[in-house]
């Protein structure tokens, strides 16, 4: 190899995870971003073509949570013990909520959690 070789610059597309991660899984995936920078966009992007495609993504997007985050918006994910203020919103008919991520708990969207309504506190709960 010459020395321009070396130095160039490989890219990974969205597509290219995909492959990884329908053909090994997510050690196929872990082995193609290693030591890259500002993969999470593709990793997302990926899980979004796959699921348009009807492919199972459970793995992948619990790797995507764990490693690198909610994405761009918003706070980053709380760890656990850290305390957070949230305040109350409210939608035109209906009364004040919260919006909280579910990550930490482990859940995606229509995961199954166990809310317990107290008089000054509401405890979340997996499943």
């Amino acid at each position: 190899m010459t020395e321009i070789d070396l130095n160039k610059r490989t890219l990974i597309s969205f597509k290219d995870i995909q492959i990884a991660y329908l053909i090994e899984g997510i050690e196929g995936v872990e082995r193609l971003i290693t030591g890259r920078k500002n993969i999470a966009s593709i990793l997302r992007r990926a899980v979004k073509e796959l699921k348009a495609a009807g492919k199972k993504t459970e793995a992948l997007d619990k790797f995507i949570a764990e490693k690198h985050g909610p994405g761009t918006r918003g706070r980053s994910v709380p760890i656990t013990g850290q305390e957070r203020v949230y305040k109350a919103q409210k939608i035109h008919a209906s009364g004040p909520f919260l919006r909280l991520p579910l990550a930490p708990l482990g859940t995606s969207k229509g995961g199954c959690l166990r809310v317990r309504f107290e008089k000054d506190q509401i405890i979340v709960k997996n499943g």
